[in-house]
């Protein structure tokens, strides 16, 4: 290996799962102890936008409501909360559209309203810090494979026709000329974007709500679709480091949560979960490669047994 190479390594924690009876008095002991670990809360930008809500907005949406009552409950002076994944949405969605100055005016309203809405927990970020970082980002790509990304998700809605329901006869088919689309891009076939992408083949609710597609290509947005889809690996990396430092004494935090208001995302984001992240830092650059386990069964929600053996043999061919 090259001396001037950086490895870092993080993996998850063992766990345990329990099952007992249903208790009340328990199922209360159980979330006081849960609310009181501390913990970083890493925000997407409608979990932001939600806290400048006004008292009217609230009562007219429930759903936002209960965001509100959710974020409260979490307002304790042992966690903090991350502006990091709200900047990069923000980043992405405005590229083309808002000047530096006004993306930045937009950024410092978005932290001064988080400050103003938690009394007992903490920002996480500096707004010195947070528009540092903000000019990293607009100099370069937040992802190198983004092009082959969009191309791919291009593809799934406008070649392979997503938007609509395909014929279990014809759903294997289907999912091979998937599959063997990943050979004209840069990424793995094991990548999140193809597993989702063929949930979607298979039916998962979820993962169409996730990706969005549409019957008229133009109307379908794949910069939508890939910044929710990279949420996935992004949020799987910075959990790992974060609960490795807290277990061993180096950061405060034993445990990193993400908060979203994107039912189709919470609903994915339980089917994979992170196991081991490397961080390999050359001069030009980072390279990242996470491992992470995949209910791909419970993912492909109609796929017969038989399929899953075919299209599991096809995912681990390199």
């Amino acid at each position: 290996m090259n001396n001037k190479e950086n490895v870092k390594e993080f993996t998850k924690s063992d766990s345990i799962t329990l099952t007992m009876p249903f208790n009340p008095e328990l199922v209360n002991m159980m979330r006081e102890w849960y609310l009181s670990v501390p913990t970083l809360y890493m925000l997407d930008i409608c979990v932001v936008s939600a806290t400048k809500l006004k008292s009217s907005s609230l009562e007219a949406n429930p759903r936002k409501a209960k965001l509100i009552d959710q974020l409260r409950e979490l307002d304790r002076p042992q966690h903090s909360f991350s502006y990091l994944f709200a900047l990069m949405e923000k980043v992405s969605d405005s590229r083309g559209i808002d000047t530096d100055d006004e993306l930045e005016e937009k950024i410092l309203s978005d932290l001064e309203s988080l400050r103003n809405f938690f009394t007992e927990a903490h920002i996480a970020e500096s707004d010195e810090f947070i528009l540092s970082f903000l000019k990293d980002l607009r100099g370069n790509p937040i992802e190198q494979k983004r092009s082959d990304y969009l191309s791919f998700l291009s593809a799934l809605n406008n070649q392979f026709n997503l938007s609509n329901p395909t014929s279990p006869k014809q759903r294997l088919d289907k999912a091979k000329q998937i599959i063997k689309q990943t050979n004209h891009f840069d990424f793995s076939r094991q990548h999140p974007i193809v597993a989702i992408a063929l949930a979607c083949l298979y039916g998962n609710h979820a993962a169409k709500k996730l990706m969005k597609f549409k019957d008229n290509p133009e109307k379908f947005d794949p910069e939508n679709a890939l910044a929710d889809i990279m949420l996935i690996s992004r949020f799987a990396n910075i959990k790992l480091e974060i609960e490795h430092l807290g277990r061993t004494g180096k950061a405060q935090f034993l445990r990193s949560e993400f908060i979203t208001d994107d039912n189709g995302l919470i609903q994915i984001l339980k089917y994979f979960t992170p196991d081991h992240v490397k961080h390999v830092d050359h001069n030009d650059g980072r390279e990242t490669y996470t491992t992470m386990t995949v209910k791909l069964k419970d993912l492909l929600t109609d796929i017969t047994s038989e399929e899953y053996n075919h299209l599991l043999n096809l995912l681990n061919q390199s």
